[in-house]
């Protein structure tokens, strides 16, 4: 992966975002050190084959890389989430400190982006987001290349949660809501509002439930299904 700054700066920038806003703590510092390596991997696994012009530079060779700016706020939020997620996931000794800087670093995301994806949240290991602002993505199953833009909604209604397919993308203001489930390669439009639905693959839906509109998609989404 091509860095626009070098590692030690994306640590401290972290660093000091969370050390400003909240307080600082030797504890933030070790657990961020430890988790850091894994935290970058994942999110080059993530971005890697992205079709988003930010996201990639050409390397010396000539070939396509992956390319972590970490001004480009979109690509910080994203970091953000697996920085939490990794510390949440894989710290086993220090719990109470690992809570207390993955709460920090959640804030900060959510203060960045405008966008709310909680750090217990399981994303997939492949999901892509643009202009989240006002987007809150709860605690539903998700398939690789999951999708999203500003105002977009999951989240459980009677304690159910969506199961959601790969290669969905979410257009603005589109929300997925309760025991939903929708299949592979899937567009939801626009305002769109599914609650309690099943949704076949290769679709692409509009309207509200129960009142949708339902049609098969032409035209696969990034590639090979």
């Amino acid at each position: 992966m091509i860095y626009r700054f070098p590692i030690k700066t994306v640590k401290d920038m972290l660093l000091n975002q969370i050390g400003n806003n909240y307080f600082k703590s030797i504890e933030d510092e070790a657990l961020i050190t430890k988790h850091l390596p894994k935290a970058v991997e994942r999110f080059e696994k993530c971005i890697e084959g992205s079709t988003n012009k930010y996201y990639s530079r050409i390397n010396e060779r000539g070939d396509r890389e992956p390319y972590f700016d970490p001004l480009h706020t979109c690509q910080w939020a994203l970091f953000l989430y697996f920085m939490a997620n990794t510390i949440y996931k894989y710290e086993d000794k220090r719990k109470d400190a690992a809570r207390v800087v993955c709460d920090k670093i959640y804030g900060q995301a959510k203060t960045i982006s405008g966008s709310d994806i909680y750090y217990e949240v399981e994303m997939p290991d492949k999901f892509y987001f643009d202009y989240p602002l006002g987007s809150h993505i709860g605690r539903a199953k998700f398939g690789d290349e999951f999708s999203f833009v500003q105002g977009c909604t999951v989240d459980d209604k009677d304690g159910k949660y969506p199961v959601i397919g790969k290669k969905v993308t979410m257009l603005a203001g589109s929300k997925i809501i309760g025991n939903s489930y929708i299949g592979n390669n899937c567009i939801i439009s626009e305002g769109t509002i599914i609650v309690d639905e099943n949704i076949g693959d290769d679709s692409i839906v509009s309207g509200k439930s129960p009142y949708l509109t339902i049609e098969p998609i032409n035209a696969k989404i990034g590639g090979t299904k």
